[in-house]
């Protein structure tokens, strides 16, 4: 294996340990030295390839939100997805994604313990291969499911598309985030009805005015 291979299986190493370690103690009580013995390093490797502890949880932010884009795509494929009109694919789309916080709720809560933690340390802006996949771009399975659909006339032309993009993952993101953290709302009202409701509310704001949601 050459030092370049070794640095990469090592970087991955750490991070996928570090994520581990965050995702079951927390972000704030995770010590550097705690990764490295995980990782089966040394700290002083460890500072080498991460100049801080905040470069150790961007990194384990993206692995987090690939894992989650994976599970996306997996829960995709079990649909027949690609018969589907734009706005049918929407529907799955928010749906599959609001499905992570029953699949993974540890990780959704590391996810907002990682904005507060870079953003305390002045880097959130860092982090920025997650859902949503920027929208001009249109890489991620929702954007492709909005081309569809202003295609095939199931999503609405004149519908802020853009904007709806962008709420749709945030707002969503947000109330799993919320339910993670057991303020006194989230006992009073199911979950999943919850965030059923959130995704069928953004559905019916894409679909175009003579669709049936």
């Amino acid at each position: 294996m050459s030092l370049d291979e070794l640095k990469t299986q090592n970087i991955r190493t750490v991070t996928e340990k570090a994520l581990v370690c965050f995702i079951k103690n927390g972000i704030t009580n995770t010590k550097v030295s705690e990764i490295a013995k995980t990782a089966g390093l040394t700290e002083r490797s460890v500072y080498r390839y991460f100049p801080t502890k905040s470069d150790i949880v961007i990194s384990a932010a993206f692995c987090y939100w690939e894992r989650a884009k994976e599970y996306i795509a997996w829960e995709l494929d079990t649909h027949d997805y690609e018969h589907l009109s734009g706005i049918e694919q929407i529907s799955i789309i928010l749906k599959s994604y609001a499905n992570i916080l029953f699949i993974d709720p540890e990780g959704i809560r590391f996810s907002l313990d990682a904005e507060v933690a870079l953003f305390n340390a002045g880097k959130n802006d860092r982090v920025i291969n997650r859902p949503p996949d920027k929208f001009e771009e249109y890489s991620g399975p929702l954007s492709q499911a909005i081309v569809r659909g202003l295609s095939d006339g199931t999503v609405n032309p004149e519908a802020n598309i853009k904007q709806l993009y962008y709420n749709a993952y945030d707002s969503i993101l947000g109330l799993m985030q919320r339910l993670t953290v057991g303020v006194p709302s989230v006992s009073e009202l199911d979950a999943r009805e919850r965030l059923y409701a959130m995704c069928e509310m953004f559905t019916r704001a894409f679909a175009a005015k003579n669709v049936e949601i």
